[in-house]
């Protein structure tokens, strides 16, 4: 299959006239909205030590005066605020764009981990309903949470909080987190995503949360368990390959912007950034 790249050339004062808003900002503004994965932070902290550069930048948003939400790459900054990098790339969106999709992933995990209460004893109170049913109460927001097993379907209500349903979901996570494979899903049937993974298993179910939700969490100490909230960003910035060095300076931001500029000016007249309009499946991530 061919694919046909289309050149993004054309230069602006700030370079961002067709292409990725990509800025410099203080590590201390992100916010997290979602927990990080401490092995994949671990693993991510040793390939940055190990490569000097940042491949590819977090996209964030506008959350207050000074500070920024991580939509995508909360395992990249707190790698980077705990190597002590003092600024971060990050690739800025507008999150009221209607371009830019919230979505929801569903789990995937072994038939008898969910519901198990050794670990997570407080957020097992599962009622038993129709498949049916528990999908259109999560989009109801009466439940936290969904069980979807080849034996029945479950609910978990919810409570009357945001801060409650997410602190409801985050138990049930964590009663099967580090016990067994986790597979990030579309919502779909268990029977279809069981052919297609070759295992049988049971769908955890999630509510579908409002980007004003994600703003809220992000202010507050409780956030999304991993692998929940999925953003879709058109115009995605990657293999930017920023250099540690620069985001360790000690020199003022608008020094640093202006040294990305060029950064990204230089690549601009050597052919190398490119557009691929096509949607695209990864084999090697």
């Amino acid at each position: 299959m061919s694919r046909a790249p289309v050149r993004a050339d054309g230069l602006s004062g700030s370079l961002r006239a067709g292409l990725p808003d990509l800025r410099m900002v203080a590590s201390a503004s992100l916010r997290l909205h979602e927990e990080v994965d401490p092995e994949r932070v671990a693993r991510l902290s040793q390939r940055l030590a190990a490569e000097g550069v940042l491949r590819n930048p977090p996209v964030v948003s506008a959350l207050d005066r000074d500070s920024f939400v991580v939509l995508d790459g909360a395992n990249r900054v707190t790698a980077l605020q705990q190597a002590r990098i003092r600024d971060q790339v990050v690739q800025v969106v507008d999150y009221d764009d209607p371009a830019v999709v919230l979505d929801v992933w569903a789990h995937l995990v072994a038939e008898d981990v969910p519901i198990s209460r050794d670990r997570a004893p407080e957020a097992t109170a599962w009622e038993a309903m129709p498949a049916d049913d528990v999908r259109a109460a999560l989009d109801g927001g009466r439940l936290a949470c969904g069980l979807i097993t080849p034996s029945g379907a479950f609910g978990l209500a919810a409570g009357s909080t945001l801060a409650d349903r997410v602190r409801a979901l985050a138990a049930v996570v964590a009663g099967y987190k580090g016990r067994t494979p986790i597979y990030r899903v579309p919502p779909d049937d268990l029977p279809a995503l069981e052919r297609e993974y070759g295992r049988q298993g049971a769908l955890v179910l999630f509510p579908r949360f409002t980007k004003q939700d994600i703003r809220a969490i992000a202010r507050e100490a409780v956030k999304l368990p991993t692998g929940i909230s999925r953003h879709v960003v058109p115009l995605r910035a990657l293999r930017v390959n920023v250099g540690l060095d620069l985001l360790r300076a000690e020199e003022p931001l608008a020094a640093k912007q202006a040294r990305l500029e060029e950064f990204i000016r230089a690549r601009l007249l050597e052919h190398r950034v490119r557009h691929y309009p096509e949607s695209t499946v990864l084999y090697d991530e």
